[in-house]
């Protein structure tokens, strides 16, 4: 069939006119009434929660940063937990993250795998299942990747993301660098992550995401406004403006804001360079007002 202009044009109205005016088979029209509320059925509705942590034996604290005050935002993130049924009773068990603090590791201060009882309790397995491990922990996700019928766990963290595998006898192995899952560069900042088979291959793949560039050595502490890198231009929030002389109205001049005069619900952004140095790996390109 030879489709000229014409009839292409002739068609798309006829089409568009359809869906205007008429209804195609099976599609219904976006005038179709909603559906009248059903009457309630007159049973109770009377689900609610309780926190049971405590008498299930889930009483071990969460350690991620300070206590009184976080001076980073890293201490502030927190981390995840998984349901996973790790050794096949048909119970679902408990692995909970945890962080550390600036100071160094506490005692405390580990994941942890808690096995189901069965009873409503749970059991702290976690030296015994070989998963003590201390560190800025993030996210974790279950699956089989290796398919041989037992769930593994991959954790991400602040530094380098590990993963665990399953070796079906109530313990776990940490295979990160088998894997080729252990970066040997700069630490990232391992956010959420998945297990997918993408591809529809049968084999499990992982997805990882990350978090925000962060590094002790440039992360700015609290009221520290003037911290730089060298060779970048470090953009500061006020909350003042003022007009250069001459001119016109809105249109503001960037410049710090003096002390003592800021006007509430006004914002400019202040650059400060830095003399021009050669960055580090990753910073971009050496070119003054970068």
């Amino acid at each position: 069939m030879n489709l000229t202009r014409r009839s292409f044009v002739l068609l798309s109205l006829c089409t568009s006119a359809q869906r205007l005016f008429g209804q195609n088979e099976g599609i219904a029209t976006r005038d179709v009434k909603a559906q009248p509320k059903p009457a309630p059925s007159g049973r109770p509705f009377n689900a609610h929660f309780t926190d049971v942590a405590r008498e299930a034996g889930l009483h071990a604290p969460i350690i991620y940063g300070g206590i009184e005050s976080k001076k980073y935002i890293l201490e502030a993130n927190g981390c995840g937990c998984a349901f996973i049924d790790y050794d096949n009773d048909g119970w679902m068990d408990l692995f909970i993250l945890s962080g550390t603090r600036l100071e160094g590791n506490p005692p405390e201060a580990t994941n942890r795998l808690y096995k189901n009882n069965r009873d409503g309790t749970f059991t702290d397995v976690t030296e015994k299942a070989g998963l003590t491990a201390a560190g800025w922990a993030n996210g974790v996700c279950v699956g089989d990747y290796n398919n041989d019928g037992f769930d593994d766990i991959f954790c991400t963290y602040f530094g380098h993301n590990r993963l665990y595998k399953n070796n079906g006898d109530g313990t776990f192995t940490d295979v990160t660098k088998q894997a080729g899952l252990l970066d040997s560069g700069a630490a990232r900042w391992g956010a959420g992550c998945a297990f997918v088979d993408y591809n529809r291959d049968g084999h499990l793949d992982l997805f990882v995401s990350n978090y925000i560039r962060f590094s002790f050595e440039h992360a700015p502490t609290p009221g520290d406004r003037h911290h730089r890198r060298p060779g970048r231009r470090v953009l500061l929030l006020s909350a003042w403006t003022r007009r250069a002389p001459g001119t016109r109205r809105g249109a503001h001049r960037p410049e710090e804001c003096p002390a003592g005069r800021r006007r509430p619900g006004r914002a400019v952004l202040s650059a400060l360079s830095a003399p021009t140095v050669q960055p580090g790996p990753g910073t971009g390109a050496n070119r003054r007002g970068q």
